[in-house]
């Protein structure tokens, strides 16, 4: 075998695994968001900006806590209406989206439903007309 089949059967290998190796990346490609309406939510943009602001201005922050197998959610104010989402990064299917409204300042939502690990809490909620939105990650043994 002289040098210039050497050369070309290592011309034809290196074609073959990068040929493969792109088949393979885009057969392995599952390009997920971790939202589904991510460009909707980019749109809106300034909406939840005000919201999240009125959270800091307001002085509105909720404190959330894991206790008795319970998730307590305790407002500033009484009265509250809205729509509180579980997000679980590592697994979408176990998203939950609860809504709620209350009458006191706590909100109680059994975790027995609510699979051990990780999650990010959003509490998108309204107070007397004036619209909040808070996010925060917990863990939940």
């Amino acid at each position: 075998m002289n040098w210039g089949v050497k050369i070309f059967i290592t011309l034809l290998i290196f074609m073959v695994v990068a040929v493969g190796t792109g088949i393979y990346m885009v057969s392995q490609d599952h390009d997920t968001l971790i939202e589904d309406n991510y460009y909707e939510k980019g749109i809106n943009y300034d909406s939840t900006y005000n919201q999240k602001t009125n959270v800091r201005e307001l002085k509105a922050e909720p404190s959330i806590n894991v206790k008795d197998n319970y998730l307590q959610i305790t407002f500033t104010e009484n009265g509250n209406n809205g729509i509180l989402n579980l997000q679980r990064t590592s697994d979408s299917s176990l998203d939950q989206q609860i809504p709620f409204t209350i009458d006191n300042k706590v909100l109680k939502i059994p975790t027995d439903n609510i699979s051990n690990g990780e999650w990010k809490i959003q509490i998108n909620w309204e107070h007397e007309d004036t619209p909040f939105l808070f996010e925060k990650n917990i863990f939940i043994p």
